[in-house]
Parts: structure tokens; sequence; C-alpha cells
């Protein structure tokens, strides 16, 4: 299995990057994906096929997948279908090239975020990314604020105070 890591921090103060699993079959699609987002401020890793996708997030947790439709092995369709059997609701971008020709089954469709048509443009693939980003990140961004009121509340600080400031 081909692997590839890229980690750059947006800032010198922020903790938290996202994690993209870019899946594709084609070596320089991985690679030009990996360098577009890691200008971005991703971090990046990859997978082959949805087999190796599946093998990476059974280990590892990303923030987004980043999927191609049409692979060998285990295509992104059947691999959005075994994320969810498992209970996985990680964020799906899919790129496709073949939706004219044969659209996306009814279940695997629902269970998209974003579906980007080939040819996909550099700047529609980032905008479908940021669009699966943001449920999450305000999901993220309460439980950050939780995690800090209670530990505010355990150290005998006013939690209202901390709220306000």
């Amino acid at each position: 299995m081909t692997y590839s890591t890229i980690s750059i921090p947006i800032s010198a103060d922020d903790s938290w990057r996202p994690r993209l699993l870019v899946v594709n079959e084609d070596p320089l699609t991985r690679e030009l994906h990996t360098l577009v987002f890691y200008l971005e401020g991703y971090d990046v890793e990859t997978a082959c096929d949805g087999a190796a996708a599946l093998e990476r997030l059974a280990v590892e947790e990303f923030d987004v997948v980043v999927t191609d439709r049409a692979m060998p092995n285990l295509d992104g369709a059947s691999m959005v279908l075994a994320l969810r059997s498992a209970g996985s609701k990680i964020p799906i971008v899919m790129v496709s090239g073949s939706l004219s020709e044969a659209p996306l089954p009814g279940l695997v469709a629902c269970e998209i975020s974003v579906v980007v048509p080939k040819p996909a443009r550099t700047k529609e693939i980032l905008s479908a990314v940021a669009h699966a980003l943001r449920a999450p990140a305000a999901h993220r961004e309460d439980l950050e604020v939780t995690r800090q009121s209670q530990a505010r509340k355990e150290s005998g600080q006013n939690v209202v105070e901390f709220l306000e400031t």
C-alpha cells in the first residue's frame, strides 16, 4: 500500500489542523491533492484505494475523507457504505467523473457530504472540503468550550466569568 504524510501548522498558536485522508488510485493525483491541501494548511495522508483507506480509518482519526469514485479493489461508493455500516460519521467529499453515465445510488449519495464532478478545479475541491468541515468544526468548538468550562469549574473559577471574557 502507498501512503504519504505532509503536515504543516496553520499558525504557531493553532493546536488543531484539519486532517484529510485523500483516496485515489492515481499516484500523480494523490500527490497533487496532497500538495494543494498542504499549501492550504491541512495535514494530509493518502491511501491508494478504498480498502487501504478503510485500514487507515480503522486506526487513525481524520476530519474529512476526499475520495475518488472509481478505484480498484474497493471503489469510493463501496468504501462509503462500509464506513457508514461501521458507524463512522466522517464527512466525505467524493470526486467523480462518471456522474452523468452512472449516477450514485441513492443510499450512497445521501451518505456523502459533497460530490464534486470531474474535471474538478482546485478551488472546487477546496470549497467542498471547507463545506464538509463546517458542521464538525462547530461541534469541536462546542466540545472545547465544554472542556474548558469543566476545567474551570474543577479549579473553582466561576464558569460564567470565563464565558464572558
